[in-house]
């Protein structure tokens, strides 16, 4: 017989999705502030609107398609798959590699078999978190790649070469539509200049230095603003989704509350303030944590 807890998990994962309007809300503010850069015709408009669309709106539709990976876009199955190939392919990320590569990542988070932690291993030996530098630049290769190598089944890589072909006609149908100088204003430089650091900060808190004693210490949520967590989706919840990934991402905040009462025991980590703890993290040599009191 399910716990009381269990009913109420399971209770979080049903009722509607959220994730249709917030990409349509994304969109429309990627376009919003390309068009008042347009309109301002100041350079360090254009600038600014580019650091703004890479760090909320870009960073947010790829966590509408983490959203997607799991199925959580949508129930609509074809609908969701087509929004989340679009979303992760806009950052140019093949919804096929990336469900793999994520899925895997789930069953075995922060452990030597955690396709994750291999994909860093590689950059540099054990992981140290000046790595996570390098993230922005290998994460899309290396995704990718996951879903090409030769050990992957038939069917992922055809449809990871499906995917990229279809990444590489939609950015070749956005560079046609807005021209090549608002193309590289507008979806290249926000990819580097907003989206890349925004990636860097999340992601090395999300497991850097963690233990894997428990499924209770894999991942590190965040204690940060409410702005940021309604830009970004609440994604700072990681530890959350870790342990329940069927719950959206709008019912996160709840599964914290029926959950934290049980963080204090399990000694899961919970931080406070994305920037303060990346740039500690960043110094942090060992990838692993020892789960050994006072560590």
């Amino acid at each position: 017989m399910a716990t009381p807890d269990e009913i109420a998990v399971r209770q979080l994962g049903q009722g509607p999705y959220r994730s249709l309007p917030r990409i349509a809300l994304d969109l429309a503010l990627w376009v919003g502030l390309a068009a008042a850069a347009v309109a301002a015709g100041r350079w360090w408009v254009s600038l600014a609107a580019a650091v703004l669309i890479g760090a909320v709106p870009f960073h947010d539709l790829l966590v509408q398609g983490h959203e997607g990976t799991h199925g959580l876009i949508t129930r609509h199955r074809h609908l969701n798959e087509l929004l989340s190939g679009f979303t992760l392919g806009l950052g140019g990320i093949s919804i096929a590699a990336h469900r793999a590569f994520h899925l895997e990542h789930h069953r075995h988070a922060h452990t030597a078999d955690d396709p994750e932690f291999q994909l860093f291993d590689r950059l540099a030996r054990g992981v140290p978190g000046w790595t996570y530098l390098l993230v922005p630049a290998a994460a899309t290769v290396g995704v990718n790649a996951y879903g090409l190598r030769l050990a992957a089944p038939p069917r992922l890589r055809r449809e990871t070469l499906r995917d990229l072909a279809g990444i590489a006609l939609l950015h070749a149908a956005l560079a046609g539509m807005v021209g090549p100088r608002l193309y590289l204003w507008f979806v290249v430089a926000p990819m580097a200049l907003g989206l890349f650091p925004v990636t860097i900060v999340r992601s090395i808190c999300e497991h850097h230095a963690v233990s894997d004693a428990s499924e209770w210490t894999l991942a590190r949520s965040m204690g940060t603003s409410r702005w940021v967590e309604r830009l970004w989706s609440n994604v700072n919840y990681h530890l959350e989704h870790h342990l329940h990934p069927t719950v959206p991402y709008h019912r996160l905040p709840e599964l914290r509350r029926l959950l934290s009462g049980r963080y204090p025991e399990q000694a899961s980590p919970v931080a406070q303030g994305y920037l303060r703890t990346a740039l500690a993290l960043l110094r942090e040599p060992r990838h692993f944590k020892d789960a050994s009191p006072g560590a």
